[in-house]
């Protein structure tokens, strides 16, 4: 009764999530990683937001998070078997950064492809993050919860003031506890489909 009473409080606090980036909000929760700051990927505004709150270039694009092998392989979908494998043995997150094709390109918002063509994608395994971008429809894009320069917080007490003061809504579900503080391995994959660790 009790694991089922959780359970429906991270689903209430991530349909929260999912309606505020349906409007076209930032909003700033949990992750596979560390806290984010997630906007549809898909919504310029939205992204431009992002760049803002955290003081950073559009040139250093964000990450994207999708929930499912078909949604990566829609937006990646010449990625190499390599690649494939890497996600299922890797025993943490793991960003693939990997050509995109044109026509994606056109569907996301600016700021989510590299200036050499490249978007990262990481599939996540994480239960509330699957969910929300499930109740999105969309890709989520993301970034730590920091300005651009500062460490990244290894838990919510953490938070800058300027991040939580300016989002439009912030996650309830994991602010207790301290995250592990690790980002995600990083491996890009070129036209060649040659392989580079880009952070280990």
């Amino acid at each position: 009764m009790e694991r089922n009473k959780q359970q429906q409080e991270w689903q209430r606090d991530a349909l929260e999530m999912v309606r505020q980036l349906k409007a076209g909000k930032v909003v700033l929760h949990s992750t596979d990683t560390v806290w984010g700051l997630g906007a549809n990927a898909k919504n310029n505004e939205a992204v431009r937001q992002i760049f803002e709150l955290k003081n950073r270039s559009q040139q250093s694009s964000l990450i994207m998070l999708v929930d499912s092998p078909g949604m990566l392989e829609r937006f990646l979908p010449n990625l190499p078997e390599a690649a494939w494998e890497l996600m299922e043995v890797s025993d943490r997150p793991l960003t693939i950064v990997a050509p995109c094709p044109p026509r994606i390109k056109e569907e996301l918002a600016i700021g989510m492809v590299a200036e050499d063509g490249t978007i990262a994608v990481r599939l996540v395994k994480d239960d509330y993050l699957s969910f929300i971008i499930q109740g999105l429809g969309s890709p989520l894009a993301s970034s730590s919860a920091n300005p651009s320069g500062q460490p990244t917080p290894d838990s919510f007490v953490r938070i800058h003031s300027t991040i939580t003061n300016s989002v439009s809504a912030i996650a309830k579900y994991r602010r207790s506890g301290k995250s592990d503080g690790i980002a995600s391995m990083i491996v890009k994959f070129d036209e060649h489909n040659r392989i580079t660790i880009i952070r280990s």
